[in-house]
């Protein structure tokens, strides 16, 4: 497995792709990703199970689980609508955190969405209309794409809704995680209480650490600490905030902590971020 560093050109990037392999290397990377095939099978591959969409699927994928997707016939390349964006653009849409837990729940929620549901066929089309508006590039074309965006991360945020339903309502165990990672996504860069976490759930300590875990693969402390990261990568990259403000507008109180939690997850310092990119640019 590899980390793929994707530095993206915007907090919103809609790519048409074309892939024959049939087997490589696992990889994750910090955007949040939609994968909508258009043409011949696909096989997706995560570390515990494999899903083989089929044109007109749509599969929502974490920043940080490991994936690949291939195609199922190396003679039938597959064709796919990638859209990648950062968690960050969550700010600029009323709720927009809510919708972004599909991506965050992915253990409660299985990543497809088929191709028969009117939820798939209407993101489809969502998509089609934002590839066709970027190759155009009409006057306001970046507005467009983005309002195709929110209609894609509605209808996901439907599907979920309307397919758990039923699950969610017989289990008040999931239903209490879901509402405390809902509050996490939407007040990460702040101080945060796990003990009313805790109580927000309406579990017990044992089992709420247990279920947490159990939905997102991480403990909530590593939950939290992943946001205020993915943010910091972001701003380090597209913004020219100084490394302590960001540091402390993603919720770190000590800069040294902040660096030594950075240089753990992305395996360089949150200055080396800044610079790669930097020399990226100039190239």
């Amino acid at each position: 497995m590899f980390y793929d560093d994707i530095r993206l050109d915007d907090e919103l990037n809609f790519v048409k792709k074309v892939g024959t392999l049939t087997e490589h290397e696992m990889h994750l990377h910090d955007a949040l990703e939609i994968s909508i095939v258009l043409k011949n099978n696909v096989k997706y591959h995560l570390c515990d199970r494999d899903y083989h969409g089929k044109p007109g699927d749509v599969y929502v994928f974490r920043p940080f689980e490991p994936h690949y997707n291939l195609a199922e016939d190396s003679n039938k390349p597959v064709e796919w609508t990638m859209v990648l964006f950062a968690p960050s653009i969550a700010r600029s849409i009323p709720e927009g955190h809510k919708l972004l837990t599909p991506f965050y729940a992915a253990d409660k929620f299985s990543p497809l969405i088929p191709a028969h549901t009117t939820f798939a066929q209407a993101i489809q089309n969502a998509s089609k209309l934002a590839i066709a508006e970027g190759e155009q590039q009409l006057p306001g074309w970046r507005a467009k794409q983005f309002l195709y965006f929110i209609d894609i991360l509605v209808m996901i945020f439907r599907y979920y809704e309307a397919v758990q339903q039923d699950e969610l309502s017989n289990s008040k165990t999931d239903q209490g995680i879901i509402n405390v990672i809902q509050y996490m996504l939407s007040h990460f860069s702040e101080d945060i209480d796990i003990n009313e976490m805790i109580v927000m759930s309406n579990l017990r300590k044992t089992m709420f650490f247990k279920k947490f875990k159990s939905i997102t693969s991480l403990s909530p402390n590593e939950f939290i600490s992943r946001l205020r990261l993915q943010s910091a990568v972001y701003l380090l990259d597209y913004t020219a905030k100084s490394i302590t403000e960001i540091a402390f507008e993603c919720g770190f109180h000590s800069l040294s902590y902040f660096n030594k939690q950075f240089k753990l997850y992305r395996g360089i310092s949150p200055r080396d971020q800044r610079n790669h990119l930097k020399i990226r640019r100039e190239l």
